[in-house]
């Protein structure tokens, strides 16, 4: 069952401890980090509920391209997760520039090898849950 961390008109953080996966929903275009005051803390928050080994699934349909601050929080918030010791990372887009702007953010933060990118949520929890997609 999940557990909801946080949620605003920015993102969505979500946890279920049984599946030990992390649930992420970015919403919209920030042109700020100070739009996003909480949002480090909230992925502190939501990784202490999860063991090594975890899965992210993050759902970037609704996110608009963000500005170059903000792929340093992003960059942030992924350093957070890598040293926490996530398992896998699923990332759901629908847009073109978000796949390249996702696919950059993994590959600084160092989980570009762990990182899928997928169409939709179905197919993203299908394979963190180890099934063929």
């Amino acid at each position: 069952m999940k557990k909801e961390i946080a949620k605003n008109d920015k993102y969505e953080i979500y946890v279920d401890q049984i599946r030990n996966r992390f649930y992420i929903k970015l919403i919209g275009f920030w042109q700020d980090p100070s739009e996003v005051p909480d949002y480090l803390e909230d992925h502190k928050k939501g990784l202490g509920f999860l063991s090594p080994g975890f899965t992210l699934l993050a759902d970037n349909r609704d996110m608009k391209t963000p500005k170059t601050e903000i792929f340093e929080i992003h960059g942030q918030a992924l350093q957070m997760v890598n040293d926490a010791g996530i398992g896998k990372l699923a990332v759901v887009v629908d847009q073109a520039i978000i796949k390249i702007a996702s696919g950059r953010v993994t590959r600084e933060a160092g989980i570009e090898e762990t990182t899928g990118q997928f169409n939709d949520i179905k197919e993203a929890e299908d394979w963190l849950d180890g099934k063929d997609v």
